[in-house]
């Protein structure tokens, strides 16, 4: 809700969340399938339940805009922000394994100042306070409280050829675990800057360059902090891996260029970006090539890394066809992703993919049709087996119950072909594929 007056507007929401579903059964099961089939027999005939996570989420946002409080300025905006975070793994006994919970805080305060010649920005500061906690006997990150400071400036130069922005931010990560681990501090700071300029014809281009820093994440620090002994360790259900953190890992650094160029003509849009990044201090989940119980030991680690790749996006007006507008979208990416050291290949980077959808909209009618062409990724990491190639194939109806109505019937169809489809992207791909041929019909209002 929100309630407007002359010098601004102040809004309050809040967001509940809940779900519940499977993840399948241990990684175990799978390697039994591949050595003995009799055991892949007994195992359908007796199916081993998975773990369940069963998820609340609480969340509260208030924003507030006030229109010229000073006389330097055009606008303040403050935002805040509590959130409520909790999910268990409950085992297929029923019982609580690990209960992982997240309580934060947010505030952000930005002030628009007013143009002054060329120069027109915004400048602020961000606060952050979060306790992390993992409770069970599963746990394998300890209680760790973060605090987090950050200030920025980012300004606009308008000129006659093209817009400039500029951009810098520092920050600050306090990070203090409970047990386990020392606590760490993180002072990071990043810049940027970007032109942008417009040529005949509807044609557009831009260049970027950035300097970025980040400080690592608590479960990279503190994963099976201080457990020496490996029959210890703890293995992380939702990846069915152990995962070792490192305590002495440094900040992040980055530095990227984006190129792009880009043309809008009537109903039509087209667009394509190169980008290049080059990584200090990358760190990643490698896979050690370890086994504790058959199951993978994956560690932190940080190496030097460089990512590359294009992406296009197309929107392409076909005019009027069977009383409706036909419409083409077209899109891809390719990625590529290479440690240093003679490390291999960055794990898990997904596989290059080409889209397409066909849209048609009739007064309150609207139908579409999208084909994803995902690639073999055969560019796999160390410890790290390839991924076959897909097609899918989705399929949908919407019908508004008039053009002024928030009502909206729906009905879909996923993955069509009932095609087998393994993410490169993730760790479960050899054990748990996507969801095979789905359908989906219900009714969507706004009120």
């Amino acid at each position: 809700m929100s309630r407007h007056f002359e010098a601004g507007f102040a809004g309050f929401s809040v967001q509940r969340q809940n779900s519940d579903y499977g993840i399948p059964a241990a990684a175990h099961a799978h390697h039994a399938h591949e050595e003995d089939p009799l055991a892949a027999d007994q195992e359908e005939e007796n199916p081993e339940q998975g773990i369940r996570i069963d998820l609340e989420q609480t969340r509260y946002d208030l924003a507030l805009h006030l229109h010229e409080p000073l006389p330097l300025l055009d606008e303040l905006r403050l935002f805040g922000a509590y959130t409520d975070y909790q999910h268990s793994e409950v085992e297929p006994s029923g019982e609580v394994g690990t209960t992982y919970s997240n309580e934060s805080r947010q505030l952000r305060l930005e002030a628009v100042h007013k143009t002054v010649g060329i120069w027109h920005g915004v400048f602020g500061l961000q606060f952050g306070q979060s306790e992390f906690s993992a409770l069970g006997e599963e746990a394998f990150i300890p209680i760790t409280d973060k605090d987090q400071l950050g200030l920025f400036l980012v300004e606009d130069l308008h000129f006659d050829a093209g817009l400039l922005e500029l951009g810098v931010r520092y920050d600050r990560d306090e990070l203090d675990p409970q047990s386990g681990a020392n606590s760490r501090v993180f002072n990071n700071l990043s810049f940027s800057a970007s032109w942008v300029q417009n040529l005949e014809h509807g044609w557009q281009w831009s260049a970027a360059y950035s300097h970025a820093e980040r400080a690592p994440a608590i479960e990279e620090l503190y994963s099976n902090a201080g457990v020496l002994n490996e029959v210890d360790w703890v293995v992380h259900a939702a990846t069915e891996a152990i995962e070792l953190g490192a305590s002495d890992l440094d900040s992040e650094t980055s530095n990227n260029v984006d190129l792009s160029l880009s043309r809008s003509w009537g109903d039509n849009y087209l667009e394509v970006v190169l980008y290049h990044n080059r990584f200090s201090d990358y760190i990643g989940l490698l896979n050690t090539g370890l086994e504790v119980d058959t199951v993978s030991v994956y560690q932190y680690t940080q190496v030097d890394a460089t990512f590359s790749g294009l992406e296009l996006s197309s929107v392409l007006g076909l005019g009027e066809f069977g009383g409706g507008d036909l419409e083409l979208s077209i899109n891809g990416d390719i990625s590529r992703g290479k440690l240093d050291a003679s490390q291999g290949y960055v794990p898990r980077m997904p596989a290059n993919r080409l889209l397409a959808q066909l849209d048609w909209r009739a007064g309150e009618l609207y139908t579409w049709a999208r084909v994803v062409r995902a690639f073999e990724q055969d560019r796999a990491a160390f410890n790290e087996e390839a991924t076959e190639a897909y097609t899918r194939v989705d399929l949908g109806l919407e019908w508004s119950l008039s053009q002024a109505s928030d009502w909206t019937v729906f009905a879909s169809v996923h993955n069509l072909t009932d095609e087998e489809i393994r993410l490169h992207t993730s760790f479960l791909k050899e054990i748990a594929p996507e969801p095979g041929r789905g359908f989906e019909i219900g009714v969507r209002g706004q009120f």
